[in-house]
């Protein structure tokens, strides 16, 4: 289904590509009600505290940089948000003088709804204008057909509690603090992989604003080319408004077990041997290994996430090797709801993890194999970093083994995902405190040494990476597949030919 605007925008799209001119006269001029933004929508400029709060990042290294901020209120005012800068290049009927302006001040722009990306792509993006999706944040559960409609304003910790309440649950990621929408575009890896799969292969139906100001529905019936391109490479092809997903019943009354432990480094081998040994995972059961520096004990730590669905009894007969890896230094075990497995398990480290204006510098890698030597050697190498470089002692090694039963179910070729036989998502996350420390250049050296090593004994042959996790100096064919490119590159030439989305590890229009 394809619903378009008038070409009356044109309009309103001389505010937008005006900015540079405006944004150093009158700042008025873009709230002027002939411009017909929604009485709630907001338009605002740096120094303000309404452009903080629309442009405000979780991760601060290498960010993008804006003139203006448009937070729309409506789905029409997204429309004209993304319509205004690029109605020169669609053949849209307006006057010369109003063509002129758009080429003249056209500004690039960037869509954001949880504003929690790592990639140093988006950096690339200066000057320019957010289209901030915030107030788009409603939550609409259909209790008899089991989905749940959201805006791309909506976290994932806002999802918990009325699905929960409602019978539900569904696939998230680990954390928090990012937009379910963002997250479903690349993807959505998270521990019900084994169980139920991508975030992604949950939705059900989207709708779309793409480059030329056309809205419209996707879905498996409509506009289905394009529904495949954006479960795996979404952020290239527009903005989507609204998002629907089929829901789960809660899977055994939605009971999980936790359990944290914290190993001596002399067992680290024994561990990484037994987590090996224990691939594929069974379907309920996830690990999450940290390496981690401990500044109250002034050491490097190895830490262990196990969680499984279901009661105690179970997850700890699954847990049973590494279990026997006794003693620890530190032990929990917990039952949690659903609704509390990003904040209560880890440690409890959520609610650190999603502070913002933090530096995350991340290198990300996928795992077929689990290379015990490789882990052991990884460790021992942010050890000594860790030694050396006192400034970056809250970088990690985080590695996330999940089980992929159900989303290898799910036929490649049916979204443009393309690494369903990933068994381990890792990352190399260097942090340190302040912009422009010197240990940035020993942090990146470490970080592209640590993702070549664990490449090279991956299963893959080569490196490939998450979308979601990737750092931005990687091949296209590391992030996207070389097997799904050529289909990709077919539809941006298509759908965004101009590449107005292009901020975040942007596709060619033709490949190779």
């Amino acid at each position: 289904m394809r619903v378009s605007r008038s070409s009356g925008l044109a309009l309103l799209c001389l505010v937008r590509n005006s900015i540079a001119a405006a944004v150093q006269s009158n700042a008025s001029t873009f709230d002027a009600a002939s411009y017909q933004w929604s009485p709630l929508t907001a338009v605002s400029f740096e120094g303000s505290p309404t452009f903080f709060n629309a442009t405000e990042r979780w991760d601060i290294y290498t960010p993008p940089t804006y003139s203006v901020a448009i937070s729309p209120a409506t789905e029409d005012d997204v429309v004209t948000a993304v319509m205004c800068p690029t109605i020169h290049s669609f053949g849209l009927q307006t006057n010369k003088t109003q063509v002129k302006a758009a080429q003249q001040h056209g500004l690039p722009l960037l869509a954001t709804g949880g504003r929690h990306g790592y990639s140093n792509t988006l950096g690339q993006m200066q000057g320019g204008v957010a289209i901030d999706l915030s107030k788009l944040n409603t939550i609409s559960i259909n209790k008899e057909a089991a989905t749940v409609t959201v805006g791309p304003g909506v976290h994932l910790g806002e999802i918990y509690d009325p699905l929960y309440n409602a019978g539900f649950q569904i696939q998230t990621g680990t954390a928090t603090c990012p937009g379910m929408v963002g997250v479903t575009l690349g993807g959505g890896i998270g521990r019900l992989n084994g169980l139920q799969g991508l975030v992604l292969d949950a939705l059900v139906s989207a709708r779309i604003v793409i480059a030329d100001g056309t809205l419209l529905e996707l879905s498996e019936t409509s506009n289905s080319d394009l529904f495949w391109a954006v479960r795996g490479a979404g952020q290239n092809f527009g903005v989507v408004t609204s998002a629907t997903y089929q829901l789960h019943p809660l899977y055994k009354g939605g009971v999980w077990t936790s359990v944290d432990l914290s190993f001596p480094l002399e067992k680290n081998v024994s561990y990484f041997e037994t987590v090996s040994s224990m691939m594929p995972l069974p379907a309920d059961l996830t690990i999450q290994t940290m390496v981690i520096y401990n500044t109250t004990a002034n050491q490097t730590e190895l830490l262990a996430s196990l969680v499984y669905a279901g009661p105690e009894e179970e997850g700890l007969k699954a847990m049973a090797p590494i279990l026997d890896l006794a003693p620890f230094l530190f032990k929990n075990v917990s039952t949690l709801a659903w609704t509390q497995l990003s904040a209560g398990s880890m440690f409890q480290i959520g609610g650190q993890i999603c502070v913002k204006q933090q530096i995350f510098d991340i290198y990300g890698f996928n795992l077929k194999t689990f290379d015990a030597t490789t882990m052991s050697s990884s460790l021992q190498k942010m050890a000594n970093f860790y030694d050396t470089q006192p400034a970056a002692r809250a970088s990690a090694i985080v590695l996330e083994s999940w089980p992929n039963q159900a989303t290898a179910a799910v036929p490649d070729d049916n979204t443009a995902y393309p690494w369903r036989d990933a068994t381990t998502y890792g990352m190399v996350e260097m942090r340190w405190s302040t912009v422009g420390d010197p240990v940035e250049k020993t942090a990146n050296e470490l970080g592209r040494e640590l993702r070549s090593d664990w490449a090279k004994t991956s299963g893959y042959g080569d490196l490939t990476v998450y979308v979601n996790y990737a750092w931005g100096d990687e091949s296209l064919e590391s992030i996207y597949g070389a097997s799904k490119l050529p289909r990709l590159a077919k539809l941006k030439a298509q759908y965004d030919p101009n590449n107005v989305f292009s901020f975040y590890h942007a596709l060619p229009t033709s490949y190779p």
